[in-house]
């Protein structure tokens, strides 16, 4: 696809993991390309390239500690990285454009809050998935998010019982995080499975979590959902674009009485709920040219280089959790590395000016066992207790803690984004 605009407009949907690597991969490949980059000078200005990130928030929000952060007030406060503390964000062919993303089409994007319609020549969609308040993070701005973080840890001090519904992955984290760093509270994760975190696993893998969630204090309520919540004070306030972006809506409730499927009745000071993520099909208008449909449960279909996978898309590419790539389980590593690969490809297709190019593909990490039924998964439960899968099995307790990561992969999160510096050219 040839492209004749000048400057060269490439748009980043939606910034953390997947967007921020895209863009890292591009200011690497198309703006750091003066032979004496080396990291210590910002890439001269190139007035043939202009980027724009498209961000409802002013920073890098590290989700994968969100559960801790809800439960320790000063990790949290390390969570949310401004996009200021990125040197290289600020080059003169970068535009941080704060606003959220309502329509995306073959030819623009479309912005709620300005109501502008920004073009592109080149798109990563990097949107992810959308969770309720408090693990979707609604606050547009770090002081927002510092105000909001506040409230939520005085709700959680003062509740004596809390419920978190849904044993997911994040559900049975939080249980464990509250239970932890609350030893004297009661909390109960309920969820409808008779194990917890469903997916590709072992039940010697859930079990294991199991055993780690009573061993800090948890109970559990398996088996059963909640059928009725009715009598639960909840935030009745209507938030402007909630229909776009749940994470909008707050989940919290209040001194509730949860009833089950069993009949069983909970007490609950403060319910979180962890019932599972949203995709955000309802904002990708892209049609397919042929009967498969561009997104699917599974996310965007892409191809090997994380390109839509459909002929009439050569221009746009999907990473992180929002694309259906199978090397991408919905974390934030794969995100990172997707994100690395679409920006990588974006740049190759520039610098080929419409010759053949070969593109880099997505690929799996290390040696993986193509034909197991079973992902690799890493549970952190509480400050000292790990739960990990390997398609080869579950690892020993003893090994799990040595390959746990204190502050949860924060430090190598700045690391990845080059927070306080230039990224350096590998």
């Amino acid at each position: 696809m040839p492209i004749v605009n000048s400057p060269i407009r490439i748009a980043i949907a939606g910034g953390n993991y997947g967007g921020l690597s895209a863009l890292k991969s591009l200011y690497l490949n198309l703006l750091a390309t003066n032979p004496d980059y080396n990291g210590t000078k910002q890439a001269p200005a190139n007035p043939s390239i202009k980027i724009t990130l498209i961000d409802r928030r002013d920073g890098f929000v590290h989700y994968l500690g969100m559960t801790r952060g809800l439960s320790q007030p000063e990790y949290a406060k390390k969570l949310w990285v401004p996009y200021t503390d990125m040197p290289w964000l600020q080059h003169p062919s970068i535009t941080i454009k704060q606003d959220i993303i309502s329509r995306i089409t073959p030819t623009h994007v479309e912005l709620a809050e300005s109501e502008e319609d920004l073009e592109y020549d080149y798109l990563v969609i990097s949107m992810g998935q959308s969770r309720n308040a408090p693990i979707g993070v609604p606050a547009a701005t770090q002081n927002e998010y510092l105000e909001l973080m506040n409230k939520y840890h005085s709700t959680i001090s003062s509740a004596q019982t809390i419920a978190v519904v849904g044993g997911g992955a994040v559900g049975t984290e939080l249980a464990a995080d509250l239970k932890t760093d609350y030893p004297d509270k009661q909390v109960t994760l309920i969820h409808s499975r008779e194990l917890p975190v469903p997916g590709p696993f072992m039940d010697e893998f859930r079990q294991e979590a199991v055993r780690v969630l009573h061993k800090l204090g948890v109970q559990t309520v398996f088996g059963q959902r909640v059928v009725d919540e009715s009598n639960a004070e909840s935030s009745s306030e209507t938030v402007k674009h909630s229909e776009i972006l749940p994470e909008l809506i707050d989940s919290i409730k209040r001194n509730a009485t949860l009833v089950t499927s069993a009949g069983t009745k909970i007490q609950a000071d403060m319910v979180f709920n962890c019932l599972g993520a949203k995709n955000k099909s309802p904002l990708i208008d892209l049609p397919s040219s042929s009967d498969m449909p561009i997104f699917s449960a599974a996310g965007i279909r892409v191809n090997s280089h994380m390109q839509v996978d459909d002929a009439k898309y050569p221009h746009i590419f999907a990473v992180g959790d929002i694309s259906n790539h199978a090397a991408v389980a919905k974390y934030a590593g794969a995100a990172v590395k997707s994100g690395g690969v679409a920006g990588s490809n974006i740049a190759r297709l520039i610098q080929a000016n419409s010759e053949h190019v070969e593109l880099e593909q997505m690929r799996r990490r290390g040696k993986r066992n193509s034909s197991s039924t079973y992902s690799s998964m890493k549970l952190v439960l509480g400050e000292h207790n790990t739960v990990i899968q390997t398609e080869d099995g579950v690892v020993p307790p003893e090994m799990a803690a040595s390959m746990s990561s204190p502050d949860i992969k924060l430090s190598k999160a700045l690391k990845n984004l080059s927070v306080g510096k230039l990224p350096a050219k590998i």
